[in-house]
């Protein structure tokens, strides 16, 4: 019995290490392996592509697989590795996973992004150190992993929306593709793919296309970041991360941090970035009130990825500290005083407050909505307006309660200013597909260049 027991395990034992065996190593060396174009350098261990023309393709072609490789970049490196192509001329068929750790803004989609269709604004990795990237393409589903992290969970559908130049931005088969877009190097190695059966479907989750808007805005490199999330009314990190992977949408998730709110000192900013800057998504402060100035230290705030802050709390001439969402602590003693008072409040706030966006922009008391439009003059826009652009600061679409209106938004364009998009979700119900900055964005003809990018310090 005791060797029958034995010869079943030995059995498992050589199974399960043929399973494993079936990954296949593609050595940089060697040359019945690759073609190569522009700068490429190779050894036993390692695949060096520099300068922007660099490709090296294998000349095997897959369909459905596992890939696996190690990267490391130099600052400024930008690449993708390119799968289902033709070889190394344009890329003008299948789909790229981008490679790019640049803390920058400059180019704002990051390391596993599923270039203009799963779109991503984190770096979650470094330059100058060597990454692990996971891509598997299993019928019509494409994920893309980073050091572990789970980026891209995409489904294609049956009939994709593709503009023009993407028309072959589909699934069939083809070589792999590691390809330099910079002048920095790019260095690759422990190359491994697995071949997988070329029969698999795998089609469930797809999506319709046809009528969504943040595909259309991917494949125009629109800037699909929604700045102002926050973790709460059920809301979970996981919640976030999973939307991430099924819209490509990027998230900034922000603590209140303010009198009276969750984050009240130096410590309480390091644990929450300490607990929270390995997920997948962005890490803001909200500054809460005016008091919080003096609650943290430069240093601190220096450590989020950026800071928002609003005009919905401040103090009035009577000395009465007021907090305009709560009607219990709003008092409009009379309409116009108070429009004049909150357009000198924002002005003072957005012009002396070490802030990247002003949140909440044009918000009123739930008694002065039924007046918005007439209250809220083309001079007062104008004065909250001049406060943003003199000061740098990015105003805020915010799709919850729809604000600023769109003319507000034009007269913003006309002189210049930067846009953010943000929900400031009072629970998971809110968070949606960012309708109502959409709208704004065809109805004001925003394009990427009016939108504020964030950088990415927290990973």
């Amino acid at each position: 019995m005791k060797n029958l027991i034995y010869l079943a395990f030995i059995s498992l034992l050589v199974v399960s290490c043929g399973q494993k065996d079936d990954f296949k190593t593609i050595k940089p060396d060697n040359q019945s392996a690759w073609n190569f174009a522009g700068e490429v350098a190779t050894s036993p261990e390692t695949l060096v592509l520099t300068g922007n023309d660099a490709r090296a393709a294998t000349t095997a072609a897959y369909k459905n697989f596992i890939l696996e490789f190690e990267c490391k970049t130099a600052e400024g490196a930008i690449g993708a590795l390119q799968f289902h192509t033709d070889g190394i001329k344009d890329n003008v068929k299948g789909y790229e996973i981008l490679i790019n750790n640049n803390s920058e803004p400059t180019e704002w989609r990051k390391s596993g992004s599923l270039s203009t269709v799963r779109n991503f604004g984190k770096c979650l990795t470094y330059n100058d150190t060597w990454v692990p990237f996971r891509i598997e393409v299993s019928g019509k589903n494409i994920k893309a992993y980073i050091d572990s992290a789970f980026v891209v969970d995409y489904t294609e559908p049956e009939n994709p929306f593709r503009l023009p130049e993407y028309a072959q931005r589909v699934l069939s088969e083809g070589v792999l593709v590691f390809a330099n877009y910079s002048a920095a190097p790019i260095e690759f190695r422990n190359i491994r793919v697995k071949a997988l059966s070329p029969d698999l479907i795998n089609n469930e989750g797809a999506q319709d296309e046809q009528n969504d808007d943040i595909i259309r805005l991917s494949q125009q490199n629109f800037p699909t970041i929604d700045e102002h999330l926050h973790l709460k009314g059920g809301l979970t990190a996981e919640d976030v991360e999973a939307l991430t992977r099924k819209y490509g949408i990027t998230y900034g998730i922000a603590p209140n941090c303010g009198k009276n709110f969750p984050v009240t000192a130096d410590e309480d900013i390091h644990n929450w970035l300490d607990s929270t800057k390995h997920h997948l998504f962005l890490l803001p402060m909200q500054a809460e009130g005016r008091e919080w100035l003096e609650m943290f230290s430069p240093e601190a705030v220096q450590k989020f990825d950026y800071v928002f802050t609003d005009a919905l709390t401040w103090t009035d001439d009577k000395g009465r500290r007021m907090r305009i969402w709560i009607p219990e602590e709003t008092f409009v003693d009379d309409k116009q005083h108070f429009m004049d008072l909150l357009v000198e409040r924002a002005y003072g706030i957005i012009s002396s407050e070490p802030i990247n966006i002003y949140v909440n922009p044009a918000f009123l008391p739930d008694e002065l909505l039924p007046e918005y439009d007439a209250l809220w003059t083309k001079a007062r826009m104008n004065k909250v307006i001049d406060a943003c652009v003199g000061a740098g600061v990015a105003i805020e679409i915010n799709c919850r309660y729809k604000i600023p209106s769109q003319k507000f938004i034009q007269l913003a364009k006309d002189k210049g200013a930067k846009f953010t998009i943000g929900t400031n979700n009072a629970g998971k119900e809110d968070v949606g597909k960012l309708e109502y900055a959409v709208e704004i964005i065809k109805a004001c003809g925003l394009t990427s260049e009016n939108m504020w990018i964030p950088t990415s310090k927290n990973r």
